[in-house]
């Protein structure tokens, strides 16, 4: 790879920095919504951070959580 082709990748990539970001956010941001979601049908509140920020340790974390004392009654 000679240095012309390099400065035009880095050029590329400097244009396109926001699909870059998109594509590391658009899982966080699914996997978070994800994992609020079933904590919510256990019955807790919140956890989109979990999920966000943690990915699959995350999620692996919510669905070992017990049922809350509200659910089960």
């Amino acid at each position: 790879m000679d240095v012309s082709t390099l400065n035009q990748f880095q050029s590329l990539m400097g244009t396109y920095w926001f699909v870059w970001i998109a594509i590391a956010l658009i899982p966080a941001v699914i996997m978070g919504i994800f994992t609020a979601k079933l904590a919510k049908k256990k019955g807790y509140r919140g956890y989109f951070f979990t999920g966000f920020f943690f990915s699959l340790v995350g999620l692996i974390y919510v669905v070992g959580l017990p049922l809350s004392r509200d659910r089960q009654d």
